[in-house]
Order: C-alpha cells, then sequence, then structure tokens
C-alpha cells in the first residue's frame, strides 16, 4: 500500500528533496537555535518538529525562496512564540521566570543584553517590538492593541529597530 502524501508534493518534488537532505546535515543547529531561545532541549526538539512539518505542508503551496534561510527563521519565530506563551503563563501563575540563557546569537548577543537594550527604548516602542517579535501580532493586530494605526505601529516598530541597532551595535562594526 503506498503512503499517503499531501496534496501537491509528488515523489520527487525538489523542494521536498531540499528539505529533507537540509534537515539531515543541520537538524542540530536548528535544534540550538531553538534551545538558544527556549533553554529547554525538549521544548525545542518540539519547536524544531512542529517548524519541519508546517514547512512541509507549505511546500506544496508553492516555492518557498532560500528554504534554508526561511526554515531557521521560522524555527525562531516559533521558539520565541512558544517562550512569550511560556513566560505569559508563568507570570499570571506567579511562578518565578527562569534566567535567561547567556549563550550568544549568531551576532554574538545573548537574550540578556538584547532585553537591556529593549528597555531603554521608549514604552511605545518597546511595546510594539514585544508585540510583533515576541507574540508574533501583525502591525494590524498591534494597531488595535494600542489604539493607532497599523502603519503608526510599523513606523515605531522601523524606528525601535534602527535605535536597538544603534544600542547593540559593537565597536569597529
Amino acid at each position: 500500500m503506498r503512503s499517503r502524501r499531501p496534496i501537491g508534493l509528488d515523489e520527487e518534488s525538489d523542494q521536498s528533496a531540499e528539505l529533507q537532505s537540509f534537515v539531515a546535515g543541520r537538524r542540530d543547529r536548528l535544534v540550538a537555535a531553538a534551545r538558544r531561545i527556549l533553554d529547554d532541549a525538549d521544548e525545542a526538539e518540539d519547536v524544531v518538529q512542529d517548524t519541519l512539518a508546517a514547512v512541509w505542508r507549505r511546500l506544496g503551496e508553492g516555492r518557498i525562496e532560500k528554504l534554508p534561510r526561511y526554515l531557521l527563521r521560522a524555527v525562531r519565530v516559533n521558539a520565541l512564540k512558544r517562550r512569550a506563551r511560556r513566560i505569559r503563563h508563568r507570570t499570571l501563575d506567579g511562578q518565578e521566570l527562569p534566567a535567561p540563557a547567556e549563550e550568544e546569537d549568531d551576532d554574538g548577543i545573548t537574550p540578556a543584553t538584547l532585553e537591556r537594550a529593549i528597555q531603554q527604548l521608549p514604552p511605545v516602542q518597546q511595546a510594539v517590538i514585544r508585540m510583533k517579535y515576541y507574540t508574533g501580532m501583525t502591525f494590524e493586530e498591534i494597531g488595535r492593541a494600542l489604539s493607532v494605526s497599523m502603519n503608526t505601529a510599523a513606523s515605531r516598530c522601523r524606528y525601535a529597530l534602527g535605535r536597538l541597532r544603534g544600542l547593540l551595535r559593537r565597536p569597529g562594526d
């Protein structure tokens, strides 16, 4: 009996083969990226598995350009979303938050360093950054939540990112 495959993906799909090849060689890197964000190996494995399944399903919808880059970005975003949900639940229960991981990302920035830089932003920019990158909200959703236009939310995010780049720039960069 032939196994079932999602509609749109045939056995010889170039992207499916590219995904399998990439994952075979770099799965540990994906898990490490998620673990740096989550500080939990089991949770990192779950995020990577969920992301791989979602990306594999999307391959049938159309061509994803730069699949390895897309996949790494998707793992990071999903890990940030998972961490945001976990933090939100722990603070509601009154439990202590875990200490932030001090491992550096690809740019040499630790989560604690990033958080200190975010705290130097004006409160409205902090809110937009956290809503956009910690919880994955769209600019439309952020605008509704803050009672501003979608364009205002996007520009606050753009200004905040520019300021963060300046705050996080290393000497000689």
